[in-house]
């Protein structure tokens, strides 16, 4: 752990009356896969905390601190024998472990990484983040927030006055909290906290999420809404043309119904990778239709992966490496598949040719990346991106034409590669 590393507190004591139907103590309640623990957890670390975090538990304590640790999750169990006073006391029972920066996150409130993000990035002895265009939250429900600028000037479930929503995340001064909570017996709670450092005469800094998708999670019809508010974060942003207007809408159903279940990312990829064999070998065998089915079922499937790891907060270096893999060896199969269907001479010729360009579209994208962060605009206008070259070849399947359409991918899949050599050569 760095000097300067960043810690966290979850107050996760309390008795989650509303959510005591689905048998599981509050912070083991599941949403799309994850447990509210594993989430908050997850959603802090990819955040960019990376100190001690601290798990504050109470009511039914040694089920969760049983899961925390057959799970192996990379957290300090702290028990709060007084939670019932109020979730503040279970803030000020982790204070201990702390180092002098730390993050205050609710386990019932779902954010993407970049809430967190965001509330890094702001200065102040007590930072809470607010959210002043709330897209999925219950306002009545939520704790109110009055502002002036970026200053804080009221807060509370009732107040009469407000202009942005409570979003559960804060950043707090350990000696400065210690200092003004001293040791007490009465009612706690972590909004009575906040009064007190407004009412010390100290400032509360707002940092504002301004529609960032998150959600309160406290009743079964929250836990509902509350997967919608994952699958709006799950898009990778890279999409081609085929996937934004047509797999997309497909794969987001597959999604929702995965996302409960044990099935895991590289095993998605693994699916895509079989059903386009299968397709290849259909299409070799001159059974076009199927074939070409099958290949856009693949492409659509392919798309699942990808979302199941956001959804899940899973995305690693290694498993995009190795979904990229998989996604070249079905290319492979699929473009050699229909050059062998026509057994002709120039087929051959055009599933090289296609066959090179499917290869190189994404390398050099890769490359360019690598080398200069995000590849410009101009350069995909041609837009030979994977999911448009697999619908053409389904396309092309379907429609019993494997030369021309090995031709066309061929064409335009080089020209696309050679566009970007010479931008890349006039910008240098």
């Amino acid at each position: 752990m760095s000097k300067h590393a960043l810690g966290a507190i979850i107050p996760a004591a309390g008795l989650g009356e509303r959510l005591q139907c689905v048998g599981s103590p509050k912070p083991l309640v599941k949403i799309g896969g994850l447990t509210l623990l594993e989430r908050t957890i997850r959603t802090l670390r990819l955040g960019g905390v990376d100190g001690k975090i601290v798990v504050v538990v109470g009511h039914r304590g040694d089920e969760v601190s049983k899961f925390a640790a057959s799970r192996k999750l990379d957290v300090v169990i702290v028990t709060n024998p007084d939670y019932q006073r109020g979730n503040g006391t279970s803030v000020m029972a982790g204070l201990d472990h702390m180092p002098e920066r730390f993050v205050v996150a609710m386990v019932d409130h779902l954010h993407p990484p970049q809430s967190v993000k965001t509330l890094l990035e702001c200065e102040g002895d007590f930072v809470a983040a607010v959210d002043t265009k709330p897209s999925f939250a219950d306002v009545e429900e939520a704790t109110k927030v009055r502002l002036e600028g970026d200053k804080i000037l009221d807060i509370g479930k009732k107040i009469p006055e407000f202009n942005a929503i409570d979003t559960g995340l804060f950043l707090c001064h350990r000696d400065s909290l210690r200092e003004l909570v001293p040791a007490q017996d009465e009612a706690l709670s972590w909004n009575t906290v906040k009064r007190m450092w407004l009412a010390s005469g100290r400032q509360i800094i707002a940092c504002d999420l301004q529609g960032l998708p998150w959600i309160d999670v406290d009743t079964p019809e929250d836990m509902a809404k509350a997967i919608d508010v994952i699958m709006s974060w799950a898009p990778s942003g890279k999409d081609g043309f085929v996937s934004r207007n047509f797999n997309r809408h497909i794969s987001r159903r597959i999604t929702r119904l995965l996302a409960n279940t044990p099935t895991t990312p590289n095993q998605i990829s693994i699916m895509s990778l079989l059903l386009a064999v299968a397709g290849s070998l259909l299409i070799a065998r001159r059974a076009y239709v199927p074939g070409g089915l099958l290949v856009q079922l693949s492409s659509i499937i392919d798309g699942c992966d990808g979302e199941i790891a956001r959804v899940r907060l899973q995305q690693s270096n290694q498993g995009a490496i190795f979904d990229s893999v998989l996604d070249r060896w079905a290319d492979s199969a699929v473009i050699t598949g229909m050059a062998l269907s026509s057994e002709s001479r120039s087929s051959l010729v055009a599933g090289s040719l296609a066959l090179s360009g499917s290869l190189l579209v994404p390398y050099s994208r890769a490359r360019i990346e690598a080398e200069l962060g995000q590849i410009p605009s101009s350069m995909l206008s041609i837009g030979m991106t994977r999911d448009v070259r697999l619908a053409l070849l389904a396309i092309g399947s379907i429609l019993r034409k494997p030369r021309e359409t090995l031709l066309s991918i061929g064409l335009l899949s080089n020209l696309e590669v050679l566009r970007r050599l010479l931008q890349l050569a006039r910008a240098s």
